[in-house]
């Protein structure tokens, strides 16, 4: 009994990782309870090692989640979209490629590459809106293909030279109060958007489907803080990467048709 107990002392076997996993558990959850871009108790941003037991927290959760929302997956009959079950149809490194590689590194641009509140990020963040918004105002419009072209050049040299003029520009005190509402939002929209992936006459049926992608969407925006721009994107790509190797499992063990 004693032998049992020492193998759960804090530099046991047992006990060490556990006590990782508990700290890296209680980190997240200070973060997410009050984010803040800096905090007094981050010496520095942290060994990458700790990405692991981070990583190891995320997919815990997303477990547990899963235990509850498989089930209601057959019990409802919800069905992948359209456009994922076409993306399953293609070969096997596409779907890599694509799932593991070129989808983490665009969603995490998108949604997290900016949330630090450089500038220098901001910037190519609010052109990007400008050139939607442009393009959708031209469109309406019927204007010629060289204005849209002329607008579009145009704006792609003031964001550069926007870029360069606040490229060591500190993070603006406004960002830094409302970066609270600027990270959940993040994380909210980046759960939201996967709706898509299911197919349903009833959207609002569908959001707790999302949320381990709203669990992503935290523990990637924290990492994304805390480690610096390249956590968030490893972690994704390999979220991932386990997320798939299931389904792809299931289509090469299948059944092939005749």
């Amino acid at each position: 009994m004693w032998a049992l107990c020492r193998m759960f002392e804090p530099n046991s076997t047992i006990g060490w990782p556990v006590g990782r996993l508990r700290e890296s558990a209680a980190g997240l959850v200070r973060f997410v309870r009050a984010p803040v871009l800096h905090s007094p108790d981050w010496k520095t941003q942290g060994p990458a090692s700790d990405l692991i037991w981070l990583f190891a927290v995320n997919c815990l959760i997303v477990v547990c989640l899963a235990a509850i929302l498989f089930p209601a997956l057959l019990a409802f009959d919800v069905e992948m979209s359209g456009d994922m079950t076409s993306l399953f149809d293609r070969p096997v490194w596409q779907i890599l490629a694509i799932v593991v590689v070129v989808g983490p590194i665009i969603e995490e641009l998108v949604f997290r590459s900016w949330i630090t509140g450089q500038p220098r990020l901001l910037i190519p963040l609010g052109g990007v809106a400008l050139a939607i918004a442009g393009g959708q105002l031209i469109g309406f419009s019927n204007a010629n293909q060289l204005i849209i072209v002329a607008a579009g050049a145009l704006l792609m040299l003031v964001t550069l030279f926007a870029m360069i003029r606040f490229w060591n520009r500190p993070v603006p005190g406004w960002y830094a109060r409302i970066f609270p509402l600027v990270f959940w939002t993040q994380a909210l929209l980046f759960g939201f958007v996967h709706i898509f992936n299911y197919a349903g006459d009833n959207p609002a049926a569908l959001l707790p489907f999302v949320l381990p992608q709203l669990v992503g969407g935290l523990v990637w925006g924290y990492a994304r803080i805390r480690y610096g721009w390249w956590s968030n994107i490893i972690m994704h790509m390999a979220y991932n990467l386990i997320a798939t190797s299931g389904l792809l499992f299931m289509l090469l063990a299948g059944p092939r048709p005749a």
